[in-house]
């Protein structure tokens, strides 16, 4: 039984994401700033597999979220112009991938509206979406999104279901959930220093991983929400692991194909029930001892 009802009576809802990270990817560790090799591993995302990827999506006239570090666009503004110009929506991922925990609160602030600056200045608008680098959140982060208008996130994990949770004051910010176990980083990402992964896995066995969620998701009606990055998705033999699972998925009558956006919509104008999520403190835990 479905513990949520999608509109038009669709069955499940699938929504296909990219993080273009890029050369930002590696900006964890200031001595990789200066390692061409290293970075060309981005480079290599937003130039060619960020090209392969919405042409696939063109194929199948699939939409998409896209989510761009500020520093993408800068050293790029092509990647920008090339998501908008097929029509993706496109949300802030930070300005340099910045890990949010690891900064304080009038930093993170200063790095979420010099992001939605160089979004201005590319692409005309301020995002809607936002997800946090390595998906890390401060517990005041929802609330500084909701200040600078945001519609979603989506960084956490506490369902296979878009739910809410508190953004300060009674106020309320829509979320769409992800996984490790639906995210390309997991099963692709290498490198030798910094030690990164450790194997890179064949599209054959992702395949059969992906498609073991998606079933089981459909069964139950739930969000078959997918993370990818360009330099990892991008390259040629997993474009076709892509194009397998979208034909895999598309076989199946009733999926909704949306986005982010279009959900979060979707429950702004009532059609979508979804459930509240209170935040929960450890510490509230340990105090009470």
């Amino acid at each position: 039984m479905s513990r949520i009802k999608w509109p038009n009576d669709k069955k499940m809802a699938v929504v296909l994401s990219f993080d273009v990270d890029a050369e930002t990817a590696f900006s964890f560790d200031k001595k990789n700033n200066s390692r061409i090799s290293l970075l060309s591993m981005g480079t290599y995302g937003r130039r060619v597999g960020l090209n392969r990827i919405l042409n696939t999506l063109k194929d199948y006239d699939l939409p998409a979220n896209f989510f761009v570090p500020g520093v993408t666009a800068e050293i790029d503004p092509s990647v920008i112009e090339r998501i908008a110009e097929a029509g993706h929506p496109i949300g802030h991922h930070g300005y340099f991938h910045e890990r949010l925990d690891t900064l304080a609160p009038e930093q993170e602030e200063e790095i979420l509206v010099k992001g939605m600056q160089v979004f201005k200045k590319y692409a005309g608008y301020f995002p809607e979406g936002y997800r946090a680098p390595l998906w890390e959140m401060n517990p005041t982060t929802p609330t500084l999104l909701k200040k600078y208008d945001f519609k979603f996130d989506s960084s956490l994990m506490g369902d296979d279901i878009p739910y809410t949770i508190d953004a300060g004051d009674g106020e309320k910010l829509f979320e769409i959930p992800v996984t490790w176990l639906l995210d390309d980083w997991e099963q692709f990402a290498y490198a030798a220093e910094p030690q990164m992964g450790f194997a890179i896995e064949e599209p054959d066995k992702v395949f059969r991983l992906w498609t073991s969620e998606f079933d089981s998701l459909y069964e139950e009606g739930g969000c078959f929400t997918l993370t990818m990055h360009p330099q990892l998705t991008g390259r040629s033999s997993r474009i076709n692991l892509l194009r397998r699972l979208i034909e895999y998925m598309m076989a199946k009558p009733h999926v909704w194909f949306t986005t982010m956006n279009e959900i979060e919509k979707a429950w702004r104008n009532r059609l979508l029930q979804v459930e509240h999520m209170e935040r929960i403190d450890l510490a509230d835990y340990f105090e009470s001892k």
